[in-house]
């Protein structure tokens, strides 16, 4: 197979971005209709969304928003203005920015969030949502409404699980008071039938990652899961993702890889520096280094299936890492590294994120001393450029670098 791009570039673009550009406008476009027509929620990216998608109710995903912050450059300027409200910069950055530019939307990126009539938190990524949401409903006077998932070991227990049906049953009430509506089964079967068939078109597009060279680097996992999270549940993903798998297998078929002259394959650990993402990836990918796999796409993977879709959501959406012991994320950076050939890890110490990067230092040894290959920890933040050092991350990338010379 001809391969007809620019062949002095050290990575290989996508044909499929231009689609994916044209789905995430259409949800940055139907998330301000929703919003102008009373029927908008905020959801945090581990929230249950097949339930208010399946009552006609639009999700939103600040956190999202918080990678278009970052994107963009601005991280620090839209953060600022959570901090010129006394918010310390310590607090988690997709909250700075969540909470600055509903403060100020005309100076922020796409005017700012669209303003919400509902804010739905899950604290299986962490606890600071339910704060930063109670933060966001004192300015729009949204209400707020938590699914509490306690943190797991092991197997989710029998009273665990009727706990958080529960509170399904009572995130449904929620949305009908707030919304008028009603959820019907045939619905919820329906959206979460969807929801599963993105999933898994997704996971077979991170699955076929395996292959060597890789057909996908990090930033193209990182840019094209923005469907699954934010859109899952909906029809019109899935010619995004049926498209994406087929160059994704047209490439691993033809040998083609995701970068031009793979060396070294590593493994990513939490999320990126948005406002990085091209720079810090792609020259790597110019000194030969892929990432086949990474902990933060993988998370999106559990498909609701099965006679009781209660069941299925409440064990899905509990079993998240992050809502688990540090064993479980050491096991499955141990699982992604055999599985996918990998010669070494990356953790990227986020310092906003504390939930994420919490025990990486013992985790890195002990991935290290189960595997054999080494690591190295990085810091700095996923949307605040100001807390990212650009020599200290290279004097540290390049030191595990050398180890495969």
């Amino acid at each position: 197979m001809v391969d007809n791009e620019d062949t002095n570039k050290a990575y290989r673009r996508l044909k499929t971005s231009q689609l994916l550009q044209r789905v995430m406008f259409r949800y940055m476009l139907e998330g301000h209709a929703a919003s102008e027509e009373g029927n908008l929620a905020y959801v945090t990216s581990g929230f249950p969304v097949e339930i208010p998608v399946a009552m006609g109710v639009t999700p939103t995903y600040p956190e999202q928003y918080g990678a278009v912050v970052g994107s963009q450059k601005v991280g620090p300027m839209i953060c600022g203005f959570a901090e010129e409200m006394g918010y310390s910069q310590e607090l988690c950055s997709y909250a700075r920015s969540g909470i600055g530019s509903v403060k100020n939307p005309g100076a922020s990126p796409l005017e700012g969030l669209p303003r919400p009539q509902a804010l739905l938190a899950c604290n299986n990524i962490c606890g600071t949502v339910l704060r930063w949401y109670d933060a966001v409903a004192e300015i729009t006077g949204a209400p707020v409404f938590l699914l509490d998932t306690p943190p797991m070991e092991g197997e989710q227990l029998p009273h665990h699980r009727e706990y958080v049906k529960k509170g399904l049953d009572e995130l449904v009430a929620f949305l009908s008071k707030t919304f008028k509506t009603a959820l019907e089964e045939i619905k919820l079967r329906e959206v979460a039938a969807l929801s599963s068939k993105a999933i898994d078109l997704w996971t077979q597009s991170l699955e076929a990652c395996k292959a060597i060279p890789s057909p996908l680097n990090c930033a193209d996992r990182f840019l094209t899961m923005a469907p699954v999270v934010s859109m899952r549940g909906t029809e019109h993903i899935l010619e995004f993702y049926e498209k994406l798998l087929e160059e994704v297998k047209t490439r691993v078929s033809n040998g083609i890889g995701a970068i031009r002259d793979e060396k070294i394959r590593l493994l990513w650990d939490n999320i990126p520096p948005w406002f990085q993402i091209f720079k810090f990836f792609n020259g790597l990918a110019k000194r030969g280094v892929v990432f086949p796999a990474d902990t933060y796409t993988h998370a999106w993977s559990g498909s609701i299936r099965g006679g009781n879709l209660y069941d299925s959501i409440a064990d899905i959406y509990s079993n998240v890492y992050l809502n688990k012991g540090l064993d479980a994320k050491i096991d499955k950076m141990c699982e992604l590294i055999e599985d996918y050939r990998l010669d070494g890890f990356v953790m990227f110490s986020v310092r906003s994120c504390k939930r994420y990067s919490i025990g990486q230092l013992v985790s890195k040894e002990v991935v290290t001393e189960r595997t054999g290959i080494p690591g190295v920890v990085i810091e700095g933040d996923m949307v605040d450029s100001r807390l990212f050092n650009d020599a200290q991350i290279q004097t540290r990338v390049d030191a595990l670098l050398e180890m495969f010379i």
